[in-house]
């Protein structure tokens, strides 16, 4: 047996420190490539493209849910934001083991002034259609990223991009910004070549990057396969596997079966009652990481059951988190009352409140509200968000609140709750940073989406306005805990608990980068044998 119980304290470090300066001095990475290349839109062809093995080893990997989209922009999830790593870079990147923003493409930067910070790309970028990436590439993604709504809270930073020369460029944040380095490791800013933005390119359909893996098939509801890119700008990172073949197996049982029978080589959602028996199998690797996954029942405000402060205090005051963690996770995890992730500076434990059905009953009852009136439906996408459901859905139905439980894909999930067709669901949210994480789920600008709860509290977003422009940590993070504080307060959600990350491959394989968000760099995987 391997089973690998991963705690950082590197991570845990930086996890609680909140944000990161945009004032931050630069490290520097190595990356060596040549040459140029034409406009065209053919994927490398010297490759192989089938996935036996013919043409080289790689992995399949099982996921319970497919992406949205593979085009970066157009979604706003890690199921997403997992192939968009393969095949694109950010001007910076996620260090996988404590968090911190550091630079992917850039080689180097540095601040003109407190708003304007000046970057110089690689030499020798390439694109996987030949061409090479230049700071005209950068600005025109720069823009780019503003004709999908969707992503306008991860992009929020940036107002303005200006090419200086064939690798170098500007960005300017217009007022001192906390986030821009936040923003800049966002898979809705990586960057795509300016020729194919230009041309109108469909990037769904054939989502061009420079990253370390090229896109090659997407069959919709079965399976999606990436190919090496050889001509990869960083070479200490290119890839060792040749392809990854992601399958998509929505039952959990069936999932663990595959791995066992060596069909597939990672389980990114291991199933919960399977778990003992994964991690007393010799052939299996099991790794239980920390994680900044949140898990919370959104609430759509808009509607009127859900418009009033004490209703939303009833329903969270009648919620046993420990009995929800329990059934859909085993215990592993944290309960949680407050309504920002506990892993961060920054979130505060003032103004929450505890499990009390009575209380929650006479709150009710004191403000001439009829429990019966409040009768929702909570949309789910999987086996551990409807064992959550369930247990919720007893809790409301002690206080009088009558609720149903509709299982949908998390496709469906996203689309509803985006457009505002739904009452409840429970969708998790992963963020690098407290900071991201409330500009993301609370701010007036991220309605619909990533705010899809609809909070519409203006001194919250006005606290979360004034942590971005303070770049000071000591006086941002006081600012952090005030808007925690009010968030409590509003309760424009409600929370449940903190996961930790799971996974499961074949003992032979080697996966050394996952990070606490759950992104893992597949091309710094390798077999051992």
């Amino acid at each position: 047996m391997k089973n690998k119980h991963f705690l950082s304290l590197a991570l845990a470090g930086a996890i609680t420190a909140g944000v990161f300066s945009a004032c931050a001095p630069a490290q520097q990475t190595a990356a060596t490539s040549s040459g140029a290349g034409t406009a065209n839109v053919t994927q490398p062809s010297a490759q192989a493209s089938d996935t036996d093995g013919a043409g080289g080893r790689g992995i399949t990997v099982a996921l319970q849910t497919e992406t949205a989209s593979v085009a970066p922009a157009r979604h706003t999830t890690s199921e997403g934001t997992m192939k968009n790593m393969l095949t694109h870079n950010g001007l910076f990147r996620t260090r996988y083991d404590t968090l911190e923003p550091i630079p992917d493409l850039v080689a180097s930067w540095h601040p003109l002034s407190d708003t304007v910070f000046e970057f110089t790309l690689h030499e020798g970028i390439m694109f996987h259609n030949g061409m090479e990436m230049t700071a005209e590439d950068v600005v025109a993604s720069m823009y780019y990223v503003r004709t999908y709504p969707i992503a306008a809270a991860f992009h929020a930073s940036v107002v303005g991009a200006e090419v200086i020369d064939r690798y170098t460029f500007t960005l300017d944040t217009g007022t001192p910004n906390s986030m821009l380095l936040d923003d800049l490791i966002h898979q809705a800013n990586f960057i795509m070549p300016a020729a194919l933005i230009e041309a109108g390119h469909d990037f769904q359909e054939s989502p061009i990057g420079s990253g370390p893996f090229y896109f090659e098939n997407w069959s919709s509801g079965d399976s999606l396969t990436f190919r090496r890119f050889d001509d990869y700008f960083d070479r200490e990172r290119t890839a060792q596997l040749e392809y990854i073949h992601f399958r998509i197996i929505p039952e959990g049982a069936s999932r663990t079966l595959a791995l066992e029978n060596a069909e597939i080589d990672l389980v990114n959602e291991v199933s919960m009652p399977d778990l003992q028996r994964l991690e007393q199998n010799p052939d299996v690797t099991v790794a239980i990481l920390p994680s900044t996954r949140f898990s919370y029942i959104i609430l759509n405000n808009d509607l009127p059951q859900f418009n009033n402060i004490h209703a939303r205090h009833a329903m969270d005051m009648a919620l046993d988190k420990e009995a929800m963690l329990m059934a859909s996770l085993e215990g592993l995890g944290e309960p949680t009352w407050q309504t920002t992730p506990p892993v961060f500076l920054g979130s505060s434990m003032e103004g929450i409140r505890s499990f009390d059905p009575d209380g929650a009953r006479a709150l009710l009852a004191e403000h001439n509200i009829n429990p019966a009136d409040l009768a929702f439906e909570m949309m789910v996408y999987s086996e551990e968000t409807r064992r959550r459901a369930e247990v919720a859905q007893a809790n409301f139905a002690d206080i009088g609140i009558p609720t149903t439980i509709t299982m949908v894909d998390f496709a469906t999930l996203l689309e509803h709750t985006v457009a505002g067709t739904y009452d409840a669901a429970l969708p998790p949210f992963t963020a690098v940073s407290m900071l991201q994480f409330m500009r993301s789920t609370m701010h007036l600008d991220a309605i619909p989406a990533p705010n899809r709860s609809r909070i519409r509290n203006q001194e919250l977003t006005d606290l979360i306005n004034q942590a971005i422009v303070t770049i000071d940590a000591g006086e941002r993070l006081a600012v952090l805990q005030e808007a925690s504080r009010v968030s409590n307060e509003h309760a424009g959600f409600l929370p449940t608990n903190t996961n930790v990350l799971i996974r499961a491959f074949n003992s032979n394989l080697v996966v050394p980068e996952i990070s606490a968000t759950g992104m893992k760099y597949y091309n710094m995987a390798y077999w051992l044998e």
